[in-house]
């Protein structure tokens, strides 16, 4: 059977109404608001409303719905019965409901009962994993108006004495087998980018059928006795663990497990959880790489390799740059981009490099034609096998060297400060006085204080905290230049 898909996600243009007062900011729309904190506040009723409450969802496109959870309570407030409706050629028909909602009951689920059977049958632990989830079964007219639907409707009939309440709704199904091929084609590939918890599917195992990725687990040779460190294995399968990753109940497992896990929670249309506390990962709440435990796990088996039939040189390490490359923080700039650390370092290094490559080209050009009279030099000769003919080829090599080398060695020096200078100008400086000429004296332009300390930039204009209070007034400096608040900047200079 295909992958389930969540037509109430976002990304697929779900629209949702209600005709009841709701409280400020729990509206029906949080339903399918792509902003997490809207989805987690849900739907809730103005104090005074009473059920019945409908809530009506559309979609673009038809959907063979096959299951609908609902999650009744939101917070101490609880809606204790459901109905759900779905709308066939203009005329709404019910096809399940629920009544008598206990406590304890964190979700429902309402499915077809022959796809219960099928799963249970295979998947009884993933069941059993879930003991507050109620199981609702479909009519059996149901498949008739929902394998293909365009709205279906969650009516609220009773509540536990407050209004009622909806916390969250997912509805998972397939495109309808009406659509045409395109449109269901383009469902699925929208699906299959957002799906993917990880975000990094390998193609070629998707090719294959594969549904987890291969761990490559070293394999111990017969006669070994090498005892694995109890830490190095998987709290579920109890496996050497390649990709060790610390979920949020403080237990580790190995990626894969992880990965496995979450396709058995798809087949039940569930979002991915953790597989010891059934809570579901969020952006707060998720699953991280250990990396230093998988670098001690790389060592212990490098250190032991004999007891293994193989060991990789890297255990995983283009796996690793696939699947979790966003958990990792990138220390290093853009392209194009300097980083802040590098300053004037970076400036003095780039422009000495620059001016380096035209000098040994200069130079070389230069040593070259000189060599040969100022003509371009002849074709290169295959040399004769005698001690003449090589003596010769020495001492021309040599010579064509020696020159290139004084070359460079007379110009590096100039070079070397134009470089400098090239850098220098280009480079902010606030901690020394500028340069001071006949017109701009080193003091203030209205009291000649050497007290300064602020300088107008559009004239240059050195100027005391005094003085600037009355020319920013009428903001005309004593040269009759105008300025403005942002044209005058702090100015620190040194003590003489």
């Amino acid at each position: 059977m295909s992958c389930l898909i969540n037509f109430l996600n976002p990304k697929l243009k779900p629209s949702v109404e209600s005709d009841a007062v709701c409280e400020d900011g729990y509206t029906a729309a949080n339903l399918i608001a792509d902003d997490a904190e809207q989805l987690e506040r849900g739907f809730m009723c103005f104090a005074v409303c009473k059920p019945p409450v409908e809530v009506v969802f559309d979609f673009p496109k038809a959907v063979d719905m096959k299951v609908i959870k609902l999650w009744p309570a939101c917070g101490a407030l609880r809606s204790t019965a459901f109905e759900l409706h779905g709308r066939h050629d203009g005329i709404w028909e019910r096809v399940a409901f629920v009544r008598d909602l206990g406590p304890g009951v964190d979700s429902v689920t309402f499915c077809y009962q022959s796809d219960y059977n099928s799963r249970s049958s295979s998947n009884s632990a993933t069941a059993s994993g879930q003991p507050q989830s109620e199981k609702v079964f479909f009519f059996k007219s149901a498949h008739k108006i929902l394998s293909s639907t365009n709205s279906v409707k969650v009516v609220i009939r009773a509540t536990e004495r407050c209004p009622p309440v909806l916390r969250k709704v997912q509805m998972w199904g397939l495109p309808a087998r009406s659509l045409d091929k395109a449109d269901r084609e383009l469902v699925k590939s929208i699906w299959s980018e957002i799906s993917d918890p990880y975000g990094q599917r390998d193609a070629v195992q998707a090719n294959q059928g594969q549904r987890s990725p291969p761990r490559h687990v070293p394999e111990l040779r017969e006669l070994s006795t090498l005892s694995i460190p109890e830490e190095f294995l998987d709290s579920i399968t109890w496996e050497l663990m390649i990709f060790p990753t610390v979920l949020p109940s403080g237990k580790v497992v190995d990626q894969s497990t992880i990965d496995k896990h979450s396709e058995e929670e798809a087949k039940w249309g569930r979002q991915p959880s953790d597989p010891f506390t059934g809570l579901e990962y969020t952006a707060q709440r998720k699953a991280i790489l250990n990396l230093a435990l998988k670098a001690r796990i790389e060592k212990f088996l490098m250190e032991h390799s004999e007891h293994f039939k193989a060991v990789p040189r890297s255990l995983g390490s283009s796996r690793l740059r696939r699947r979790h490359a966003s958990q990792f923080a990138s220390s290093t700039c853009l392209p194009g981009q300097i980083s802040p650390a590098a300053g004037t370092y970076s400036a003095l290094s780039n422009a000495y490099k620059q001016q380096q490559r035209k000098s040994r080209a200069t130079a070389t050009a230069t040593s070259s034609t000189a060599g040969f009279g100022g003509h371009s030099p002849p074709a290169a000769k295959r040399a004769r096998h005698s001690h003449h003919g090589t003596a010769c080829a020495t001492v021309t090599a040599s010579s064509a060297s020696t020159s290139t080398t004084t070359s460079t060695s007379a110009t590096s020096s100039s070079t070397i400060d134009q470089a400098i200078q090239q850098a220098l100008q280009k480079i902010t400086r606030f901690s020394q006085v500028g340069t001071v000429t006949n017109s701009t004296p080193a003091c203030c332009i209205n009291c000649r204080s050497g007290q300064f300390s602020y300088e107008i930039r559009t004239c240059r204009h050195l100027v005391c905290r005094e003085c600037l209070v009355l020319l920013s007034q009428t903001q005309v400096c004593v040269c009759k230049a105008s300025f403005r608040g942002a044209d005058v900047e702090r100015y620190h200079k040194l003590d003489p």
